[in-house]
């Protein structure tokens, strides 16, 4: 697919904002380039800050404001903001304001606590409409959640029933930009409520993903928190949820001092299953023992893409529909390079292969998303690994000692592939991580499943 030609206003922007020749620039990329251009970069530079309106966010740009104003992520922010530091806060239904805020919180990195780092709840019976082997969208693993008793277990809390949901107001409150010295007044911009649940004493409301990434957006907390928590009495409960790969990832979140969203911090956090996982270190064993090892792709680089969990949910978002790399960046937390890097790495594992600019899933794409149960998938995704050479001597190795591979062992069998030593020691990283998740599935072999509540 052949590449757009640069027009001569790219050229311009590009050398007004000092854009390196090698940065790639998305549609929004451009359009935040040319709002600072048309005037907005001397407010920004007198004043630190400046305020824009939809309608003239969209004239200036020729983008839709909520595509613009969309930046979830912190990788998903314009290049542009990355370089000058800069967010965008919606601050009422027509307006934005942009200046220094530092809008993201990272998740805590994944840890490997042993057999009881996932949970285990059953679903009540009769609920014949939830597939819990097929949960495809936020919403559905929202509902999953809740109706299994998962929220109530995880926060420890009385039953909670369904309340609020949908678009609504933020009601006025105030942000304060410390970098300045001044605060920014909210009145009524949209919030979305992905689910709030309720009890005598709690308001949970939960922001549900399926998808990985490594930081959020505390606007998407706090404002449905802010909202309530100034008219309610009873306590309101920030919860995060992400769904990958047959696990609820959940985490509890405090604002200590209401009025200043940055006095976010983590209360809990933990992961659920709906069903166990039985694969041992025995059956894994078995089920790279099976597996024919393959010839090296042609044409695909050694996966540099360092959370398989990651991987596999691409591959799970993609069953839903082909997506471009552009797609990719958008629909994740991702610069356009990561794209390529997780795209890849499941072509490399044979996963996805892409047709006319699009990623699809392969035959063996198909069959590992079509398995019905967790341990079916996981197996699958163990095949994937064993049918190339380097992952199938780290998984052997790692199983066999209870432990990763050490690097020199996994660099050096990257080196058998051709790669030079500094690239291989590089890319031994990708594979320890990779092989980790392996040995946190035959760990999770061995949890004994909680009673549903």
């Amino acid at each position: 697919m052949s590449k757009a030609p640069i027009t001569q206003e790219q050229r311009e922007l590009r050398a007004l904002f000092g854009v390196p020749e090698g940065e790639k620039l998305g549609l929004d990329d451009w359009g935040w380039l040319r709002i600072l251009a048309s005037g907005c970069g001397e407010q920004l530079e007198e004043k630190g800050y400046f305020y824009l309106t939809a309608k003239e966010l969209k004239e200036l740009s020729g983008r839709e404001p909520r595509l613009m104003a969309k930046h979830d992520f912190s990788t998903s922010r314009p290049w542009i903001f990355k370089e000058l530091g800069l967010g965008i806060l919606p601050v009422s239904r027509s307006e934005y304001f942009v200046g220094p805020l530092d809008l993201y919180e990272r998740f805590p990195d994944p840890t490997h606590a042993g057999p009881s780092s996932v949970r285990t709840l059953d679903m009540p019976a009769g609920l014949d409409t939830l597939d819990i082997e097929s949960v495809n969208s936020e919403s559905m693993a929202l509902n999953v959640a809740s109706a299994s008793g998962m929220l109530e277990h995880f926060l420890g809390c009385e039953p909670l029933q369904a309340t609020v949901a949908g678009r609504m107001s933020s009601l006025e409150m105030t942000i304060p930009v410390p970098d300045l010295g001044l605060t920014v007044k909210v009145d009524r911009a949209q919030m979305e409520i992905d689910g709030g649940f309720e009890s005598l004493e709690h308001l949970v409301l939960v922001e549900a993903k399926n998808h990985i990434s490594e930081d959020f957006n505390i606007r998407q907390l706090y404002f449905p928190y802010r909202r309530f928590q100034q008219w309610l009495s009873k306590a309101v409960v920030p919860v995060f949820l992400v769904y990958s790969n047959g696990i609820f990832h959940l985490y509890r979140y405090d604002f200590s001092d209401p009025a200043n969203f940055r006095s976010i911090a983590l209360v809990d956090h933990a992961r659920y299953a709906l069903s166990a996982s039985h694969l041992n270190v025995e059956d894994a064993l078995g089920i790279i023992g099976s597996v024919d090892a393959e010839p090296e792709p042609a044409g695909i680089p050694f996966p540099q893409a360092n959370s398989f969990e990651r991987v596999v949910n691409l591959v799970e978002l993609i069953a839903q529909q082909p997506m471009s790399k552009e797609d990719i960046a958008e629909q994740y937390d991702f610069h356009l390079r990561q794209a390529d890097y997780y795209a890849n790495a499941a072509c490399y594992l044979g996963l996805l292969a892409l047709a006319d600019g699009h990623y699809q899933l392969t035959p063996r794409g198909e069959k590992a998303i079509a398995q019905p149960r967790r341990d079916g998938r996981n197996a699958a995704l163990l095949r994937a690994l064993a049918a190339r050479r380097v992952f199938r001597q780290a998984l052997e190795v790692s199983l066999r000692r209870g432990k990763v591979a050490e690097a020199h062992e996994i660099a050096a069998a990257i080196e058998g592939l051709g790669l030079g030593a500094g690239t291989a020691r590089r890319r031994a990283s990708t594979v320890a991580q990779w092989i980790q998740w392996a040995l946190d599935v035959v760990a999770e072999g061995e949890t004994e499943a909680l009673p549903g509540l």
